[in-house]
This record gives structure tokens, sequence and C-alpha cells, in this order.
């Protein structure tokens, strides 16, 4: 099954859906990342193929800056060493991208209102990110695909800095390595290995299936009216 044909199927998908499917094959609470990585609202869904980006604790003291202009070419420097891992994300490798970013559970805000827009652009799926998200407000107007541990108002210079891309991370207590599929959802985060997603996704299936038959006699009988989540299959 080709990526494409793949995450086109585990698209129809819920998480509960795929982690059943981890349990049939053995790989019970393998792939789930801990409770605190949370969508910045409700509603939040998608899957796709992660690309992992590392970065590392701050080590270094920042400079005390005196004047507007020293403090933005500082800040300035800071990003451009930070975010180096925006400019290998583009329009033509972007599709059905999710980033998976690993930074120690700093607090310092990675995602924001710019690079979110900045990423959209681009056409990435999502970002799932063992840190903090903050312009939360602005970030949520902008129905952006955000998933992270920790919400804040600090920026991420002087808390982090470069580190290393598409190489195995640790995130929110999974190990993640590129092209992992990452699934997302209002109940959290799972992440399956891109050599098992097609022996979960036959499980996985089979579980939604079953659901969706049981639910749809349930109600029937209570007087439901037909919605979407009957029709995740089609």
């Amino acid at each position: 099954m080709t990526n494409q044909e793949l995450i086109k199927e585990i698209r129809k998908l819920r998480c509960a859906d795929l982690s059943d499917g981890m349990d049939a094959i053995g790989l019970v609470d393998k792939g789930t990342m801990n409770e605190q990585m949370r969508p910045i609202r409700p509603g939040i869904e998608f899957k796709g193929f992660a690309y992992t980006v590392k970065l590392f604790p701050k080590t270094e003291p920042v400079k005390a800056c005196k004047t507007l202009d020293e403090w933005r070419e500082e800040l300035g420097k800071g990003c451009n060493d930070i975010y180096h891992f925006v400019d290998e994300i583009t329009t033509e490798n972007a599709k059905d991208m999710v980033i998976v970013v690993d930074m120690d559970g700093v607090r310092g805000g990675l995602w924001g209102s710019e690079i979110a827009m900045n990423m959209m652009i681009r056409g990435v799926e999502g970002v799932v990110l063992d840190g903090g998200c903050r312009d939360s407000h602005e970030t949520n107007l902008e129905k952006a695909a955000v998933f992270c541990t920790k919400r804040t108002f600090t920026h991420v210079y002087g808390r982090v800095e470069r580190g290393v891309l598409n190489t195995t991370v640790n995130c929110a207590g999974v190990t993640v390595k590129p092209g992992d599929v990452i699934c997302a959802d209002d109940d959290g985060v799972l992440v399956i290995p891109r050599e098992r997603a097609e022996e979960v996704l036959m499980f996985a299936r089979m579980q939604l299936e079953d659901d969706i038959a049981t639910r749809s006699s349930h109600y029937g009988k209570l007087g439901y009216a037909h919605d979407e989540t009957l029709d995740r299959l089609k």
C-alpha cells in the first residue's frame, strides 16, 4: 500500500479505532502520547506522516539589550537559529506532513499565530509539539491545527537552540521516527510505526465498522438523526 493509499484510509478512522488496532497486534499502550498533549481547541483532527524536529534547551546566557535595534537584531539571530527547520518545509514536500517537535517540554512558545499561518500556506497537516504554543486566541481564530503540551505567552527565544532534523525523537513520552503515522483528535495523539500501519488499519477498520453498526441501531431506538459520525467509512 502506498503512503497516499494508506493515509486516505487512516483518515476515515478515529484514534480510538486505531488504538484498538494497535492493541490487536500486541502494541498495547505503545505510541500513546501522554495526557499533557492536547489540542488548542476542541474538534481538531488530522493524520499524516511525521517530519521530526529536535531542539535543545539553551545553554548559553542571553544578551541583555539596551536599544530597540539591538533587540530586533538579537531576536532575529535567535529566531533564524531556532526556526532553521522552516526553510526545509515547502509546498512541494508538505503534503500529508505532520511536524513533530521534541524540545524537552520547554515552556517557550515555539508555535504561535505567525508560524501557524506560514505552515498552513505551505500545506502542512498540523503540528504536535512537546513544548509551548502562544498567541492562543489568534492561533485559534486562524483555525490552526496544533497539539501541544504547554500553553504560554513566553517566546521560544532564550529557551531553546538549534537542534537536528528528521531524526528519531521523543515527543510526550513516545519515540517517533521520521515517516511514522501521526494520528490526532480530541482524545489525544497516537503514533503508529509506518511498518506496522497496514496491520493496524485492518483491525481498526473492523472496530469502526462494528461501532457504526451498533450506534446506528441505538440512534434508531433513541430517535436521533443520522449524523456524519456514521458516515466515516464512506
